[in-house]
């Protein structure tokens, strides 16, 4: 059965040197910027943006091929090379939806170093139930889908599907502190000390990653990038956008309606005076 990814003429240009594997909302923003400042080419879930629908939909294609497919002899997984017709230009990969497919990642890139940004689960979870948690409840989002296909939808239909695999789509407290220290308990017994590095965020920074990387340390501060509160904007300003949208349909079809009783009016009356 042909596949999305199957079509994409993109192959791997460069080496896959890092994969970042801890969860969203650990340090991943500011770490792909520190990144950039070190020469690499890192792809980052907000990456997505840039060529919707069709990162989108190829994620979601690779979330169903690889943890929702009830027939892999006809529909292959995504693996080395898929990974590199998806993400081939780049040479690091953090965030979600990448870091779900982290033990696909490890054996597609077995020679690529491991970082694993992390913090305390409170801390945590306050974030991601204020930001993405609370973007993947909200019932608008969950209808919106459905007409928009360029880029909320795609957006929210991927989310829902990362979410499934993390923790079932529940998100209570307790079931999603119990698959956070699943992912990182299931990374660390999967890859090696020797090619694992740990940043936790709000405490590492250069020292701990450059020596890892075997580069020298920048002589600038740590980068401190996107806060709940600016998620939150994006997240507020996807709804307004939605809104606006549907208030222009809303108008337009008012105006269409007005129209047509007004030519029905004029018609009336046009007949009247013959």
């Amino acid at each position: 059965m042909p596949r999305l990814i199957d079509h994409e003429p993109n192959t791997r240009t460069k080496p896959m040197r890092i994969l970042c594997l801890g969860l969203t909302r650990t340090g991943t923003n500011s770490l792909v910027v520190a990144l950039r400042k070190l020469g690499y080419t890192p792809y980052h879930g907000s990456e997505c943006f840039k060529s919707p629908p069709r990162d989108f939909n190829l994620w979601i294609e690779a979330l169903n091929c690889n943890f929702f497919n009830r027939d892999p002899n006809n529909i292959p997984r995504y693996g080395r090379e898929e990974f590199d017709r998806l993400i081939g230009t780049y040479d690091a990969v953090l965030d979600i939806p990448a870091s779900i497919f982290w033990e696909d990642l490890i054996h597609a890139y077995p020679d690529a170093k491991v970082i694993l940004t992390t913090r305390d689960f409170d801390s945590w979870w306050v974030s991601m139930d204020k930001t993405l948690f609370r973007f993947i409840r909200m019932p608008f989002f969950r209808y919106w889908q459905y007409c928009d296909k360029k880029q909320i939808g795609p957006l929210y239909r991927m989310s829902e599907l990362v979410w499934r695999v993390f923790c079932g789509n529940c998100y209570e407290r307790g079931a999603c502190e119990e698959a956070f220290h699943e992912h990182y308990r299931r990374v660390r017994e999967a890859v090696p000390q020797e090619r694992r590095l740990e940043l936790k965020v709000g405490r590492d920074g250069w020292d701990a990653l450059c020596p890892f990387l075997g580069v020298e340390v920048p002589a600038e501060e740590w980068p401190r990038e996107y806060t709940a509160k600016a998620l939150n904007e994006h997240v507020d300003m996807a709804f307004w956008g939605a809104v606006g949208t549907l208030l222009s349909w809303v108008g337009l079809g008012l105006v269409v309606v007005l129209g047509a009783v007004w030519l029905r009016g004029y018609a009336g009356g046009y007949h009247d005076e013959i």
